[in-house]
């Protein structure tokens, strides 16, 4: 999810890189979550752009899916970011952890990963993330502590202004997680940009304008599949380049 600019210090970043055998353990978003093996609830389909859709070689299978602890991510090849960005969320297990620095994924290619053109202090945009980096730090400590790192791969990023980025976007994010761990329930949440022919070019990147959000949960009353939607659009807070 789009997290706050408190998240984002600005300016050049080198970005840390691992090696790709790291992620062989990584089981990322799971279908299965809030039903217990009895409900499935899959990753978003891309039907507009699917031709689109980043693919890359791990483990000697073509994958399009991106795994980190507890979440996936899915690009495109196009905008170099996420088409979207999928956690599962447990908050009875919800655990804070420090932040670490931005990462590289060493799965694609560094060409098709946004780790500084575009960012930086305003007028340029923070790394808002997609997932936000509280939503997968649950479980055990190692586990947890994981999840919250992984959350720090560029990959998970879109650019947003610090005036939507931090005091909208971020309310919403507060919402979701708050209420989980509040209620000690399992969401699952799905939050990517819009991509659109119209969406203006700054700093030799194409800015998204409008972000959505989707957030399922199992009713604590029907026991019934639930979901909820939003959309909010950064347009108004754009600043002209430098």
């Amino acid at each position: 999810m789009p997290s706050a600019l408190a998240d984002d210090s600005g300016g050049v970043v080198d970005g840390e890189e691992a090696v790709a055998e790291d992620y062989r353990d990584r089981g990322g978003y799971q279908a299965d979550f809030l039903g217990d093996g009895k409900l499935a609830v899959g990753l978003p389909v891309v039907q507009r752009n699917a031709d689109d859709i980043l693919d890359f070689q791990f483990n000697g299978e073509t994958e399009t899916e991106l795994r980190y602890e507890h979440y996936s991510v899915v690009m495109s090849r196009s905008r170099r970011m996420c088409f979207f960005s999928a956690v599962n969320i447990d908050g009875n297990l919800s655990k804070k952890s420090k932040r670490v620095g931005w990462k590289w994924d060493p799965r694609i290619p560094k060409a098709q990963q946004i780790m500084n053109e575009c960012y930086g202090s305003p007028p340029k945009f923070s790394r808002g993330h997609m997932t936000r980096r509280e939503d997968p730090g649950w479980g055990n400590a190692a586990t947890s502590k994981r999840g919250n790192e992984d959350s720090m791969h560029v990959t998970n990023t879109t650019p947003q202004m610090q005036a939507f980025n931090a005091p909208i976007w971020l309310a919403l994010e507060d919402y979701a997680l708050g209420h989980a761990r509040e209620d000690e329930m399992k969401i699952s949440v799905f939050t990517g940009p819009y991509f659109e022919d119209r969406d203006p070019e700054m700093y030799g990147v194409l800015i998204p304008l409008a972000f959505w959000k989707i957030i399922a949960f199992i009713h604590d009353e029907t026991g019934k599949l639930c979901a909820t939607g939003y959309e909010m659009n950064q347009q108004k807070t754009l600043q002209p380049e430098e």
